[in-house]
């Protein structure tokens, strides 16, 4: 997004990144600290862990949960890298990650679409774990497109399932269908590799949704059951 001069948007801009964001930041790190991790399986992190390029792929909704998870990633020698929009929203999202060790480039459209692509390959062939929403950025929710798997093949990648759930856990009312899990709830990650088949990007895009519903289906995910609700 470009402010441009755009002065009430600016000063928005840095209250929320620079006042709101940091105050806010402590209570989600302790509502995290509370929680009651499983997952995922150690024999499916540790092949990650070893793979020269790895991406692991998620559903918007779930990337609260998956904050969890994300100190254990700079243990393993990585920095856990997202693509974000290039909107408010993003920068802002970019800003809060921070606070947890992941690392972000902006997605870019139209003409130079292709850069954001092109740092996010490049930091990937690097040894950077990408983290890239399948169903991002503009949905539907719960919906694969075939960003996820053109990156990865640019990056000449490995392809992970990254799906979360939390029980309980209370939801927004947002596209995404959004869930966070709630204080001391029960929060599940599942990695499994995705492989992809022989054919052609529109079988592999059909697989990889087919094996993201079925691993949302088994850990019971309020974010895909709220996503699929409403198709």
């Amino acid at each position: 997004m470009r402010f441009g001069n755009n002065l009430p948007r600016r000063i928005r801009f840095v209250i929320l990144e620079k006042i709101v964001l940091p105050v806010a930041i402590v209570p989600l790190k302790v509502l995290i600290w509370t929680w009651r991790r499983r997952g995922p399986d150690e024999e499916a992190w540790r092949e990650m862990a070893s793979a020269p390029r790895a991406i692991l792929v998620t559903y918007h909704g779930m990337f609260l949960d998956l904050l969890g998870y994300a100190h254990r990633v700079p243990k393993i020698g990585k920095r856990l890298l997202v693509m974000l929009t290039p909107s408010l929203d993003g920068r802002l999202l970019g800003a809060a990650i921070a606070h947890f060790q992941i690392d972000h480039v902006l997605a870019t459209y139209g003409k130079r679409g292709v850069a954001g692509s092109l740092e996010f390959s490049r930091r990937v062939e690097e040894g950077a774990l990408g983290l890239i929403a399948v169903d991002g950025p503009r949905g539907p929710a719960g919906i694969a497109g075939p960003e996820a798997l053109q990156l990865a093949r640019a990056a000449q990648a490995q392809i992970y399932l990254a799906v979360t759930s939390g029980h309980p856990s209370v939801g927004f009312n947002s596209w995404d269908h959004a869930h966070i899990a709630l204080p001391f709830a029960v929060t599940e990650f599942c990695l499994k590799r995705f492989v992809p088949i022989e054919g052609s990007d529109e079988a592999n895009l059909t697989a990889l949704q087919a094996a993201m519903e079925q691993t949302a289906r088994e850990l019971g995910s309020s974010i895909f059951a709220a996503a699929a609700a409403r198709r």
